[in-house]
């Protein structure tokens, strides 16, 4: 009787292609998942930096409102947003962008988007915005006033809302 000889091939057995193909999907899982979540965080920091700006956008218009009312000695040093001061008042809108400016009372409740043109945030262009930005203005005594703006939006993780708030002196 002849024996056979077996020859074996050098090459790879399937066992360690499936290891193989595991360790290799391991080293690109890892940071394919790293990726995706540093995009969603660049997202929520987009959205973050975006209210930041328009809240600081309406404090600085006050304050604008405030300076040249009390450089043209035009009476009350916060004459033009008596629609933003709270008594009784659920704030204001105010569309820095228009010209002229417009302060509008929100009465009941704040809720008109913002919308965006391509370049400016506004009340009157056609695509809206997940921002709703509401102001409010409370006289503290007769020469300082605070101002509260909230900028509320619906992002990737669902509501979110900054509040900005700011205190400002008639300084005459």
């Amino acid at each position: 009787m002849k024996k056979f000889k077996l020859k074996f091939k050098a090459g790879f057995t399937l066992i360690e292609t499936l290891v193989a193909v595991t360790i290799l999907s391991a080293a690109v899982a890892g940071p394919m998942v790293l990726s995706i979540k540093s995009i969603s965080s660049a997202s929520v920091s987009q959205d973050q930096l975006v209210a930041f700006y328009l809240g600081q956008e309406v404090i600085e218009y006050v304050r604008n409102v405030r300076d040249t009312n009390l450089i043209n000695s035009s009476g009350d040093w916060l004459n033009g947003l008596n629609d933003c001061e709270i008594s009784g008042s659920a704030g204001c809108y105010i569309d820095v962008i228009k010209n002229p400016v417009t302060v509008t009372d929100c009465e009941v409740a704040c809720s008109n988007k913002l919308k965006f043109d391509g370049t400016n945030y506004n009340y009157t262009s056609v695509s809206d915005t997940n921002f709703i930005r509401t102001v409010k203005i409370t006289r503290l005594t007769a020469d300082e006033a605070q101002i509260d703006v909230k900028v509320e939006w619906t992002g990737k993780y669902g509501a979110k809302t900054m509040t900005l708030q700011d205190n400002i002196f008639n300084w005459r």
